[in-house]
């Protein structure tokens, strides 16, 4: 990805204060409205569009698994497969790496790419501070704070909702499985239609850790990439706070 420093590129000025929206509905559109400059360090490329999996449309739901990388490779990353009756057969790889430059605070780096025989593609990548303040996003070939894009739902920190142009999800995670595991439930922005279901391990399980999943519905495809990214993030952002 090359980051770029474009006086041109801006983001829309929002109306609410930043990542509160009290009915889900209120969020920035990246294609338009008032002008608000980023710094330097991150700016938008409009080059070209997002990325986006484009796979066949599967009748039933699919759940793919985060599994270790096989020995020799990156221990700081991990796999994510689809089952065996997927007809898409591409992999995930979602990679962390620690930030430690001087001059911001300490973050996490995840990073994602899709993996299909040889060929390999930059999904999305994510930054992370420990205090969650900085909060950068890049879907493609465009950044942008996080505080763009995710904003809570009356302050919960378990509710969320995710608006990236027309792709609009929200993220509750607000219940809680037996073993401790928090149950995450993704539906469209404005409707009941559930897209995706994520169950990540419990944050105090002791290892081995039990594998976490991701259940993508038939509705759920067409914004595979977002469900992806955004779970990864409320895990992160849970996992911080816990």
């Amino acid at each position: 990805m090359i980051v770029l420093s474009m006086p041109s590129a801006h983001l829309p000025r929002k109306s609410h204060s930043p990542q509160d929206s009290q009915d889900g509905t209120a969020s920035p559109n990246i294609n338009g409205g008032p002008a608000e400059p980023l710094p330097d360090y991150v700016t938008s490329n409009r080059s070209m569009p997002p990325r986006y999996s484009r796979v066949r449309r599967p009748k039933n739901p699919l759940t793919y698994t985060f599994i270790p990388p096989p020995e020799g490779g990156d221990p700081n990353s991990m796999l994510m497969v689809p089952p065996e009756n997927a007809g898409d057969k591409a992999q995930y790889r979602v990679a962390v790496t620690l930030n430690l430059n001087p001059f911001i605070p300490i973050s996490y780096r995840t990073c994602v790419h899709r993996l299909e025989g040889d060929h390999e593609s930059f999904i999305g990548d994510f930054e992370l501070s420990l205090d969650h303040r900085r909060a950068i996003i890049t879907i493609g070939d465009i950044t942008t704070r996080l505080s763009n894009v995710l904003f809570t739902i009356n302050s919960s920190p378990r509710h969320w909702t995710w608006r990236w142009d027309e792709i609009g999800l929200r993220w509750d995670c607000r219940t809680t499985l037996e073993d401790g595991s928090p149950m995450c439930i993704c539906y469209t922005l404005q409707s009941p239609i559930q897209l995706a279901s994520f169950v990540p391990p419990p944050l105090d399980a002791p290892p081995p850790f039990p594998e976490a999943v991701l259940t993508i519905f038939p509705d759920g495809h067409e914004c595979f990439d977002h469900i992806l990214l955004s779970a990864l993030i409320m895990q992160r952002k849970i996992g911080l706070e816990f």
